[in-house]
């Protein structure tokens, strides 16, 4: 509700009702009963997060969210509330990469910070000068895997590949002279 107690419907209807292959993003999550929220929290959704419905049957509703395959039975889904969203909204989550996926060497710009991503660990991103605009560079990976040093802002930081993931960026175009310019003199 509003400051003046005024209901704001959120639009949304339930995550049971998307299409096979429609590309939704979640307005609202139900908190009665709280069991049923809980369980939606533990699964990692929030508001924000864009979903594609793989598949929708009366005992399973299977989805990809934050690239990752999740499956609720229908009772749950139904306290997840939906936005379809545009074919060109679809196009561009389709084409969105998360810092996890660059590989040694490759670069790309900081377009967003998760929402998932709150509190202490939002603002130790920001503190380390992950902000949108800023360029990133996979620079080398641990013996294990995990965690990845990026070189931001001439300095190395080690992201384990959960936190990676919360970090939204761009590959297209060229970096302008002024972030090239950048990298060389971090290296």
């Amino acid at each position: 509700p509003t400051t003046k107690g005024d209901f704001v419907p959120h639009g949304g209807q339930p995550l049971t009702k998307l299409s096979s292959g429609q590309v939704a993003r979640i307005v609202h999550l139900e908190d009665e009963p709280a069991v049923v929220y809980a369980q939606l929290v533990a699964e990692g959704l929030h508001p924000g997060m864009e979903i594609r419905l793989t598949e929708a049957t009366p005992q399973r509703i299977r989805f990809l969210a934050a690239g990752e395959e999740r499956i609720l039975a229908p009772i749950l889904a139904n306290n997840v509330s939906v936005m379809p969203l545009t074919a060109e909204e679809a196009a561009r989550i389709r084409a969105a990469e998360s810092l996890a996926d660059l590989k040694i060497g490759e670069t790309g710009q900081v377009v967003s910070i998760s929402p998932a991503c709150r509190g202490l660990e939002r603002r130790r991103f920001m503190d380390l000068g992950i902000l949108p605009g800023t360029i990133v560079k996979a620079e080398m990976v641990s013996p294990s895997g995990d965690p990845t040093a990026y070189l931001i802002r001439g300095a190395l930081i080690g992201l384990r590949r959960e936190q990676a993931t919360m970090i939204n960026i761009s590959r297209d175009g060229e970096p302008t002279l002024n972030q090239v310019h950048e990298l060389e003199a971090a290296q």
